[in-house]
């Protein structure tokens, strides 16, 4: 009886992890943030500046002789090569082989974007874009060009993706020397049993592509 009742509790306890969302949080002001989040554990998937390398010391005569040594027992040993399974399989089904295992590969993928996108919830979507150009005629005309691309994309963002509200604010800066400013916050959820699930679909679709591949 007590084994029973600590399975079915670990079972209660996964399923409602399942529940808990995964939290989205990206931005652009001067760089790029993106931060996933879930309760109050956070990853910073936010690109690192580069960090100028540190000159390497010379080393020592003996160690340089010692490395040009082992440099020159690796070349003398010869590689094995590997086989490459594309070639093969190639060899083996010929083009209409490898058309399918395109074909597999593309439809693989676009049922993963396709599963995450439909369960994927934009909370808020925010734009701000001011523009500044040379002169006055090259910021008015830029600034056409900006609405041009910009409203129509978040237009069909806004018709494909779940978004559940969304602002664009496109401005002109004619003021000297100024230059332009973009600013974008994106929110968005989507619940870990979601991942479960198109992460097992996907695997499932890669194992059946991998055998049909290999065999």
């Amino acid at each position: 009886m007590c084994a029973v009742i600590i399975i079915l509790s670990i079972l209660l306890l996964l399923f409602l992890i399942s529940l808990l969302n995964i939290q989205l949080i990206a931005g652009y002001r001067d760089r790029l943030s993106i931060v996933i989040k879930v309760l109050f554990f956070k990853i910073d998937l936010s690109p690192k500046k580069k960090k100028p390398k540190a000159k390497e010391k010379k080393g020592k005569g003996k160690k340089q002789k010692k490395t040009k040594q082992k440099k020159s027992d690796e070349k003398e040993k010869p590689k094995k090569k590997k086989e490459n399974p594309l070639k093969t399989l190639w060899n083996k089904q010929g083009v209409s082989g490898f058309v399918e295992l395109l074909k597999d590969v593309l439809n693989l993928a676009g049922g993963v974007l396709k599963g995450f996108f439909k369960r994927f919830i934009i909370h808020n979507l925010d734009v701000k874009i001011s523009f500044a150009g040379e002169d006055a005629s090259d910021t008015a005309t830029g600034y056409g060009a900006v609405c041009a691309v910009v409203y129509p994309l978040v237009a069909q963002i806004y018709s494909r993706l779940n978004v559940k509200d969304y602002s664009v604010d496109i401005l002109c800066n004619f003021e000297q020397g100024a230059k332009t400013e973009l600013d974008c916050s994106l929110y968005g959820t989507i619940r870990i049993c979601h991942i479960f699930s198109i992460t097992l679909k996907a695997a499932a679709k890669a194992v059946k592509t991998y055998l049909k591949m290999r065999f």
